[in-house]
């Protein structure tokens, strides 16, 4: 590794037009910054974190800053602008592997494996304004992660830069049994998922493939209430399960009517039933490939889940699904909007995205709409993976005055999720903006023992502060 004397300083910026790009996220919050540093290979890597650690210098890696929870915000110091590390260095047909840069766009890895007749099956909604190195840092998942799981499941090794200068590679052990100590420690790699950039700088992922799936097609179905659209998606989560069960759906999507108004808003959306109260938007395998047979034969079931058949609307071809996917996507994009435009009155973003037990969705859902109601919130969108018990919840705050009172109701509703034995966040994290909820999942001092394990690899304690644990007196780094 290269002394810091000799560092390359063009990997270096502080040219203030340049910073102002990468002070915010999706959730339209804004940071600051003093330096970007922009690598492409994990030896710049390692030269950059000397250089940070040299300055005394906070060092945030990002990819495209597509969270939503502060966790690609800075605050102060130095960014770690990842995108120079894309690629995807080696498709293994024949074991069904890919090893990629962790710069590498999701949506170009599906591609590129898709070429060789493989899939990588998690989809995050964002996958073509995200990173794989993002998804990893955040556990990412997405529609299909009701059949496919979440990123985690499909990650097999990660490359690893510390605060101490190390680069490693930690796999994945296939054993079948392993009784080496604390299962938390069983698999470094899970040490790395989900770790919100505090522990290190993903320089390389090895993840894991399947084959490309056989054709399916898209449906979405209508509800005359949101009760029976939940119902509808708690039984076919317990179906899945069942021996002997009919086939499952590859996704399952919620969208209540505020969500439906959302979509009407894209340009190409097709006309809605206006007096549908909610929908799931479902993807189901058709594999001999006769798409409509296939979608003629599930209307018994569709009507049997309560939906509304004559409103269903299907997605046969390839851009029929895309569009769909985009409609759904354009739910989200259409409230970070909603927040953005209320920033400069003190308004931001304010969202709940717990995940509860299947059994549980019902009473969660149940208790989500008696809380929309006593505190009379100006706007709540129910949305997402309802199928896996894991619902977006929107609100925002309009003005500094209304921010207490919605993150009350945040509060209030991961409280109840974790009663049911849920979490306060299935999908984007912690970051900064979440990191009041941990105490509702870890006691002190488990959340004291996630720091120790972040002092051994982040000394100077310089990665990411402010993600996922507060930031201790006494560190070396700061926030300049």
């Amino acid at each position: 590794m290269l002394s810091i004397h000799a560092m390359r300083m063009d990997l270096v910026t502080t040219e203030a037009a340049v910073l102002e790009g990468y002070r915010g996220d999706q959730a339209g919050l804004l940071g600051h910054l003093s330096h970007l540093a922009r690598p492409t290979s994990a030896a710049e890597v390692q030269e950059c974190i000397a250089w940070a650690r040299a300055k005394g210098l906070d060092l945030l890696p990002v990819g495209l800053q597509s969270a939503t929870t502060g966790a690609a915000r800075p605050e102060g110091g130095a960014v770690l602008d990842l995108r120079g590390l894309a690629g995807v260095l080696d498709v293994d047909r024949a074991g069904r592997t890919a090893m990629v840069l962790p710069g590498t766009v999701t949506a170009d890895l599906k591609a590129a494996v898709a070429a060789e007749g493989l899939l990588y099956p998690p989809d995050p909604t964002s996958e073509k304004e995200s990173t794989l190195g993002g998804n990893v840092a955040s556990n990412a998942s997405g529609a299909r992660s009701f059949r496919h799981g979440m990123t985690r499941d499909w990650v097999l090794g990660v490359e690893v830069a510390d605060g101490a200068g190390n680069l490693r590679w930690h796999q994945r052990r296939a054993v079948d049994k392993n009784t080496f100590g604390p299962f938390a420690f069983h698999d470094p790699v899970d040490l790395f998922v989900g770790s919100e950039g505090i522990l290190g700088v993903i320089t390389k992922v090895q993840v894991r493939l399947l084959d490309a799936p056989p054709p399916f097609l898209g449906a979405l179905l209508f509800f005359r209430d949101l009760q029976t659209a939940l119902e509808a998606a708690v039984r076919l989560r317990q179906e899945r399960d069942l021996p002997g069960a009919p086939a499952s759906p590859g996704c399952v999507e919620l969208l209540d009517r505020c969500a439906l108004d959302l979509v009407a808003t894209h340009p190409q959306a097709p006309s809605l039933p206006m007096t549908a109260q909610a929908a799931l938007f479902t993807e189901w395998d058709a594999p001999d490939g006769d798409l409509l047979g296939r979608l003629e034969a599930l209307l018994p079931r569709f009507e049997a889940l309560g939906a509304v058949v004559d409103w269903t609307l299907p997605a046969l071809t390839r851009r029929e699904l895309e569009l769909f996917r985009e409609l759904r996507h354009h739910v989200p994009e259409s409230c970070n909007a909603l927040a953005v435009a209320c920033r400069d009155q003190g308004g931001m973003k304010i969202s709940t995205e717990f995940c509860v037990p299947p059994a549980g969705t019902l009473e969660m859902m149940r208790f989500v709409e008696e809380t929309r109601r006593e505190t009379g919130l100006h706007l709540m969108v129910r949305y997402g993976h309802i199928g896996n018990g894991h619902p977006h919840i929107f609100m925002y705050a309009r003005e500094t005055a209304e921010v207490g009172a919605i993150k009350a109701v945040a509060h209030r509703l991961c409280r109840r999720a974790v009663e049911l034995g849920g979490t306060v966040a299935g999908e984007h994290g912690i970051g900064k903006s979440r990191r009041d909820f941990l105490g509702y999942m870890m006691p002190p001092e488990l959340i004291e023992a996630l720091a120790a394990v972040k002092r051994v690899l982040d000394p100077d304690w310089i990665f990411a502060p402010g993600n996922i644990l507060p930031v201790p007196s006494g560190r070396r780094g700061s926030s300049r």
